[in-house]
Parts: C-alpha cells; sequence; structure tokens
C-alpha cells in the first residue's frame, strides 16, 4: 500500500509525473541491498570471478559491461565497482537508485536475470511492484480527502470552542444563567 506523504509527495517534490511515480515506486526494494550479500550472489552464480592475485574480473556480467558505451556502461561500472570494491549497500529502495538499478536489470542478457531476481530478492523484492498512475492518484485522493475532513473538523471544533468560550463558560461562572437562556443566548449569537 503507497502512502502519498511517505511515497509519492518526495517524488512529486523531484518534479516526477504519476507515470514515472508510478515506475520508481513499482521497481523499488523494500529495504537497501548490502553489498557484500549481492558480491556473494554474483560470484556464486559465476555472473563475476575475481582473480586473487591480479584482482582482475571475468564473466558474462564483465562481457556484457563490455558490449555497453554511453549512459548504460557508467551505470553498470558503477554497480559493478560499488558492490566489488567501495559500497556498503546499493539503495534500491529510493529514488533514483531504484530506477537505474531497473535500468540495469532491463539491459542484462536472459542468462543473467536469475541472479538479478536474487540480488531484487536480498533488498526484500519489490513490495509496491504493478505499481500504476492509478494507484498514485488514488493514493493522493485518499490523502486530500483525509485532508479536507481534518479541516473540516477543526472548523467545527474551533466553533465549539466559539459557544464554549463566549456563552457557555461566562454563564456557568455566573451562577444565574438557566439552560434555557443560554441556548437562547446562543440562537441569537449565531
Amino acid at each position: 500500500m503507497i502512502d502519498y506523504l511517505t511515497d509519492i509527495k518526495p517524488l512529486e517534490d523531484v518534479g516526477l509525473d504519476d507515470a514515472n511515480i508510478a515506475f520508481a515506486l513499482s521497481v523499488r526494494t523494500a529495504t537497501p541491498i548490502l553489498c557484500e550479500a549481492t558480491k556473494v550472489a554474483l560470484e556464486g552464480s559465476g555472473a563475476i570471478a575475481e582473480d586473487p592475485v591480479t584482482q582482475t574480473r571475468s564473466g558474462p556480467l564483465i562481457d556484457h559491461y563490455g558490449t555497453l558505451s554511453g549512459a548504460e556502461a557508467v551505470l553498470l561500472a558503477w554497480f559493478i565497482s560499488h558492490v566489488m570494491i567501495r559500497g556498503v549497500e546499493i539503495t534500491a529502495n529510493t529514488y533514483p537508485r531504484s530506477v537505474e538499478v531497473a535500468s540495469v536489470i532491463s539491459g542484462l542478457p536472459a542468462g543473467l536475470l536469475d541472479v538479478a531476481d536474487e540480488i531484487i530478492e536480498l533488498g526484500g523484492g519489490r513490495p509496491d511492484a504493478g505499481t500504476t498512475e492509478a494507484d498514485v492518484v488514488a493514493a493522493r485522493g485518499q490523502y486530500e480527502a483525509e485532508q479536507a475532513e481534518e479541516q473540516r473538523q477543526q472548523s467545527v471544533q474551533a466553533v465549539q470552542a466559539e459557544i464554549e468560550n463566549t456563552w457557555i463558560n461566562p454563564a456557568m461562572s455566573d451562577g444565574v444563567s438557566t439552560a434555557a437562556q443560554v441556548r437562547a443566548a446562543i440562537k441569537a449569537g449565531l
């Protein structure tokens, strides 16, 4: 279940439209993905092998990287370096990293998709997979309706406080006003 203030508003604030918000929510993981566990998954699946002496890497993921250029190559290079060398976690549970991870995965060859799924599961899976624009609009509408109801209740409470301060409290303390007099004074004053 997506929440407007927690999930949608921060993405609106960075300028995303509803379609891109839905996508970002749909591809995010439940929690950050730990790099150490990701490294184990990549090495365990054979996607990456690292020579312990030369520290050179090989394997299908490295071969795939060699076929890329431009932004795709830069993004996969960051991912490999972050996981294998310097990172602690991949914040695939937040924007923009969630979208970047989805971009890396969408470009992978079929032989690497199982390990990609395993890595996503390391982050708790994608709890909001399938989020649509309609879900975003509905969450926003629910929030706006809740805000309107809260404002309505506050308005009524303000009237209640005014009535109590103007007519009821003085009548309680004067020791002579009757309920009928207070009722008449309130009706006349409203």
